[in-house]
């Protein structure tokens, strides 16, 4: 799975299913995959995706979700301890797998939706309880937190555990340098500005489109900004101007030629 880079310990009975459903922030080709886990009966039992940017250091993950933990794993790397959190949502209820520092497990409440299966990548590994699902072993008059609480002592939910702690790297995986596109050049020239790509993540072409998608809003003081994708501050012919992208968390310049 992953393209050879991860394998995956499931129950005989049990299957894994490729379904290309990918997310924002699975930025690394060479890793990205989604994957849906299901029983003998066909049910989902979890949702897989790799090949998300990740760091050890640093600044924490932009998304953390607010939670409760569930159940604790005994494994950990470079002090981050495996979790099991669950969060209620319009959608239901999930089980997640995820990563916490002490200092985090001392709050418990905004843990991040992401774990670590190498030091260079990330991955979401997620079970949803839907509100009208039958649970084995679980009162069926319990609802949202409550409710998966009380799923994470079943006994479906110990072989759950033991999946997704089953992950591990098989073929090693480096990921380039924040910012730093392994196809990308450094800097390009277009029509009327020219660019540097810093640590944008992104192509040249990517970065024209980018600052042409931005441009075509009517920018004011300066500068313009679309929610959820990014924000440019305009270049003159004495300054340069430069584009903050969302996705990657990267930025590039530009300059007037």
């Amino acid at each position: 799975m992953g393209k050879g880079h991860f394998e995956l310990e499931l129950p005989a009975d049990w299957s894994l299913k490729e379904t290309g459903d990918y997310a924002e922030g699975q930025i690394y080709e060479d890793l990205k995959s989604s994957y849906s886990i299901r029983n003998a009966k066909g049910a989902q039992m979890a949702v897989l995706g790799t090949g998300i940017e990740f760091y050890w250091h640093g600044e924490p993950p932009m998304t953390q979700v607010h939670n409760e933990i569930v159940d604790f794993s005994d494994k950990a790397i470079n002090g981050q301890s495996y979790v099991f959190a669950t969060s209620e949502d319009s959608t239901g209820t999930s089980i997640s797998l995820s990563m916490a520092s002490k200092e985090q497990l001392a709050e418990a409440d905004a843990l991040p939706w992401v774990f670590n299966p190498t030091q260079s990548s990330a991955a979401t590994f997620y079970r949803v309880i839907e509100d009208d699902e039958h649970l084995t072993g679980v009162d069926p008059s319990l609802t949202g937190i409550a409710r998966a609480k009380a799923y994470a002592k079943t006994p479906e939910y110990r072989q759950l555990k033991s999946v997704m702690l089953s992950m591990k790297e098989i073929k090693k995986f480096t990921a380039p340098p924040l910012g730093e596109a392994s196809t990308a050049p450094a800097s390009c020239v277009g029509a009327k500005y020219s660019y540097d790509l810093g640590n944008s993540q992104l192509s040249c072409d990517e970065a024209k489109a980018f600052l042409q998608r931005l441009l075509q809003e009517r920018p004011s003081t300066g500068g313009v900004e679309i929610i959820g994708v990014g924000a440019c501050m305009l270049a003159w012919e004495d300054a340069p101007g430069f584009c903050l992208v969302e996705s990657t968390g990267g930025r590039f310049d530009f300059s007037v030629r």
